[in-house]
């Protein structure tokens, strides 16, 4: 009985640690300044970030054929044949009628240029920098949640007074099997970067 419950205590303990090197904490993320906080709010200046974006044609918020399509980029499936490692958060449009998906390219790799996709549905672009406004939540990023966290973000927008000027992004930040309770996604909208009052 003791063996077996010294095994267990091993087994979970190995797990355990396996998860830590598979979470988010193992990638390069994209950086960004906090200008302000409120609770799961914030206002954010973020740099220009260099994009590899496929388009979204599924109706569900996560498209898995876009995500493979960029995987398979930063696998090696470029014109420079170069592997390109994976980086948080995963952009996905959540509004308007070109909805795409985003991967963000390492600083090093953008700073000497990322490669050309393969495929014309593949295409690497500039996000330029600028303000947005930001709620974070933990959790399943389903349609339903991401409905809500988007009416959530809608809604402090407006008792802020910011006005947005671009359609809402959901940024997810897990590999798809973290557990749901340590997940962390965040739905942002950029903003007019008018001075903040406070």
């Amino acid at each position: 009985m003791k063996l077996c419950l010294i095994a267990s205590g091993t087994l979970l303990s190995l797990v355990f640690l396996a998860g830590c090197k598979l979470t988010r904490a193992g990638y390069e993320s994209a950086g960004y300044q906090v200008v302000r906080r409120s609770g799961s709010f914030e206002i954010r200046d973020y740099p220009a970030l260099t994009l590899v974006s496929t388009p979204m044609t599924a109706t569900q918020p996560t498209d898995d054929n876009s995500f493979l399509r960029l995987f398979r980029y930063i696998g090696g499936a470029n014109e420079a044949e170069a592997k390109i490692a994976m980086t948080t958060p995963v952009f996905s449009d959540q509004g308007g009628t070109n909805r795409q998906m985003s991967f963000v390219i390492p600083k090093k790799v953008a700073a000497t240029g990322a490669p050309k996709a393969k495929r014309d549905d593949i295409s690497v672009q500039t996000r330029a920098a600028g303000r947005f406004a930001v709620y974070r939540f933990s959790g399943s990023s389903g349609v339903e949640r991401a409905a809500s966290a988007r009416g959530r973000l809608t809604d402090w927008i407006a008792a802020e007074k910011l006005q947005p000027i671009d359609e809402p992004v959901m940024a997810n930040y897990d590999p798809p099997f973290t557990p749901v309770f340590l997940r962390r996604n965040e739905v942002m909208v950029r903003v007019k970067e008018d001075p903040i009052e406070r």
